[in-house]
């Protein structure tokens, strides 16, 4: 156990975990009351694919662009501005539900401005771990990242569930919003020195996205690992689009059991976590990628089975496990392979390939879902999964002793690091 939490002991580090808890907890509350409410207004798995799009689908064409402003200037005082300005779309759905005003038109609308908020957030939130610690602790840290991810992914859909239940959707909107005001003041306690920022004089945003584009693509490493995720996240993680519906349609449930659902993901998940986390060094994690993405395959073939509640909470335990340590894995990878002046931008195409994707996945997945039932939808999930697993993990292996090379700071964009 000291290893899984020895990150911990960097006072900066610390301070981020807890911000980290506090707003993820928050925002898997909202989420949770979005997709619910979405459904309750329309009775459509299709509808609850677009607050998907609306919550996740700015990452696809933002991130980039705020990765570049990651590798430009302090990447904490972009998470503090877009930690602030994520209070208030959640605020004004909060007032809209109490005085009965809401409609699909506007819980869309404030779900994307949410969206883009995150799309500052994640890809800028992840370039800035590492420096919160050590390089050699820097699997320790995603894999603690994982580990309150996961935790929060548990509570918050159980707790948002919960008031749903009780009090109605207004109070998640109102409680994410209280949960993210200390989150602001955690981050400004983070005392760091000024490091280099990227970007030559003149040049744009938009160049600068494109020089990272073409490292990822002179590295076979990079575009295999992010090519492995973008796959698992457009054919698998559809499923959490289907969840309100499979709850309703399938078990004959209510938000209550929609939210226990969620939560039984994070169970497996936060096991995969401590189990990275624990690791004493990244050698041998690329077998162990491999793994968890045919374990997942298995945990989303064993869901459109499901007929009952026992069976889908294991099989969704299981789909968090192998997919969580997918994501985990690919991410300590990456980040152990580019150089910091790239970080922020090579990131933001891993948050991209991950979030703004799978909404899209998903829209698909409700309308099949709507046509021949979400068991079916599910299952050809798995499968596209599992083929990905295979082909992109084959690229990987064969490359396996250049991820292990030096530290690759200082490499220049545009050209492979040396193995």
């Amino acid at each position: 156990m000291p290893r899984v939490f020895r990150a911990l002991r960097r006072r900066n580090y610390r301070l981020f975990f807890a911000g980290q808890a506090l707003s993820l907890t928050g925002m898997w509350i909202q989420m949770v009351a979005q997709s619910w409410l979405m459904y309750r207004l329309t009775d459509q798995a299709f509808a609850v694919a677009w607050v998907a799009i609306a919550q996740q689908g700015p990452g696809l064409l933002v991130g980039p662009l705020a990765g570049a402003l990651a590798d430009r200037h302090s990447r904490r005082s972009i998470l503090v501005l877009a930690q602030a300005a994520s209070v208030v779309p959640s605020l004004v759905l909060a007032g809209l539900v109490m005085t009965d005003r809401i409609s699909v038109v506007s819980l869309f609308t404030l779900s994307l401005v949410a969206g883009v908020a995150r799309a500052f957030e994640i890809p800028t939130r992840q370039a800035f771990v590492p420096e919160l610690v050590d390089r050699e602790e820097i699997p320790n840290a995603i894999g603690l990242n994982s580990i309150v991810f996961n935790i929060a992914r548990l509570v918050g859909p159980a707790l948002g569930g919960g008031l749903i239940a009780t009090v109605g959707e207004a109070a998640c909107f109102a409680a994410n919003a209280v949960l993210l005001v200390p989150v602001v003041g955690l981050l400004l306690a983070i005392r760091i020195s000024p490091r280099p920022t990227s970007g030559a004089r003149g040049s744009s945003l938009v160049s600068e996205v494109g020089a990272a584009v073409r490292y990822v693509f002179t590295e076979p490493i990079l575009w295999a690992l992010l090519g492995g995720l973008a796959v698992a996240s457009v054919a698998g993680m559809p499923y959490t689009v289907l969840l309100p519906s499979f709850a309703s349609r399938v078990l004959g449930a209510g938000p209550e059991t929609f939210g226990v659902l969620t939560g039984s993901v994070g169970i497996g998940a936060i096991m995969s976590a401590f189990v990275l986390a624990a690791r004493k060094e990244a050698k041998g994690l690329d077998t162990w990628l491999v793994g968890s993405g045919l374990l997942f395959a298995v945990g989303l073939f064993a869901l459109s089975r499901s007929t009952t509640l026992l069976p889908a909470l294991f099989a969704l335990s299981i789909v968090g496990a192998g997919f969580m340590f997918m994501m985990a894995a690919t991410n300590t990878l990456v980040q152990l392979r580019v150089p910091d002046d790239l970080r922020g931008r090579v990131m933001s195409f891993h948050t991209a390939l991950f979030l703004g994707l799978f909404p899209f996945g998903g829209l698909a997945a409700g309308a099949l879902a709507d046509s021949v039932g979400e068991a079916f939808a599910i299952q050809w999930g798995g499968v596209a999964v599992a083929v990905s697993t295979l082909f992109f993990g084959s690229v990987l292996l064969r490359h396996r002793r250049e991820w292990q090379s030096p530290d690759p700071e200082g490499v220049k964009p545009g050209g492979p690091v040396s193995g």
